[in-house]
């Protein structure tokens, strides 16, 4: 080994990470990814997750519980620590956020600022802050400089304003301290091992478990034509990754570019489910916005491209359905 490689692995073993919502759908991935580099990593969430279990003998790694609306708590985690990846939130749908919009709107503002100032107290080398596609307001294509001259949709407004908000910290403390050293990035629709299967999951997680359960006739709302956007878990983390090792300072969108529609979705998690199964379509009920795609020009120019195939995804999380509820075809 040369002596540049030597200090460049010198160099990566010697940060510690801070990852907040560790147990989280990408916290877990980011999680792997960083202990795979040789970082030093302190996971917190609310509760210890046995995710975590193939790391906790090695020294490397260590998991501290925290209620990240509580200032003190947040100092304490951070304290020590090179980099903050902060990715904690709340699960939930847009319906959910809705009619329970203080599960969301409050606890994220907590969250959001609590952990940037403490981060900003301890005096950490970068700070990564996790925002997401609910700032933008309906769009056939999400650009990451339209995002202030229009406001979050009135149909996730609660949590799309509380996530604006801690934006708008990032730029709050680059103006009065002269800061930096934080990266923004918004993710697309993500789905991975993890998901919420609750009554108020969103759509990949609620159509896999009402498939994997039997559900046939499996009826659908509206008529399958809108597009979205969705991306990996795991391709989240390697973004969140890509946004500290370049050192990105404006904010970055995280899709796979290219949209899919919900009957195409549909359809694919069927053909992955293998055995036959109907699909209804119900008109009655609303289709949504036609068409949700994020503008991902700026993380391609950064080098951000998706590995993860939507099916391969897909097989991925419905495995993971199936083991976790131990539902069989």
């Amino acid at each position: 080994m040369n002596y540049l490689m030597l200090k460049l692995q010198e160099s990566l073993m010697s940060k510690k990470v801070l990852i907040t919502g560790a147990s989280g759908m990408v916290g877990h991935y980011l999680v792997d990814k960083c202990m795979e580099r040789g970082y030093e990593v302190r996971a917190t969430d609310l509760h210890y997750n046995s995710v975590f279990d193939k790391h906790k003998s090695m020294f490397r790694f260590e998991f501290q519980d925290a209620d990240l609306r509580n200032f003190e708590e947040c100092k304490k985690v951070v304290k020590e620590v090179d980099v903050v990846f902060h990715v904690a939130g709340i699960k939930g749908s847009p319906k959910r956020a809705m009619e329970q919009p203080n599960d969301f709107f409050t606890p994220l503002l907590q969250f959001n600022t609590n952990m940037m100032e403490a981060a900003r107290l301890e005096g950490v080398d970068w700070y990564v802050y996790t925002s997401s596609n609910g700032v933008y307001s309906p769009a056939d294509r999400m650009r990451e400089n339209d995002v202030w001259k229009t406001f979050p949709s009135e149909k996730d407004k609660f949590a799309g304003w509380a996530k604006r908000i801690g934006e708008l910290q990032a730029e709050c403390y680059k103006v009065h301290y002269g800061l930096e050293n934080i990266s923004i990035v918004r993710p697309a629709n993500i789905y991975g091992k993890g998901d919420n299967f609750g009554e108020d999951s969103m759509v990949i997680p609620s159509i896999i478990k009402r498939t994997c359960e039997g559900e046939n006739p499996l009826v659908c709302w509206g008529d399958g034509t809108p597009v979205r956007d969705f991306i990996h878990a795991s391709d989240v983390a390697d973004g969140l990754l890509l946004s500290y090792d370049k050192k990105i300072t404006e904010p970055i969108n995280l899709g796979c570019g290219d949209g899919v529609s919900i009957k195409e979705l549909v359809e694919t998690i069927v053909e992955v489910y293998g055995n036959e199964v109907s699909i209804e379509w119900d008109k009655s009920k609303p289709n949504g916005d036609p068409i949700r795609l994020m503008n991902t020009e700026r993380a391609n120019n950064y080098g951000f491209f998706p590995k993860v195939e939507l099916r391969d995804g897909i097989r991925e999380v419905m495995n993971y359905y199936d083991e976790i509820y131990s539902i069989s075809k």
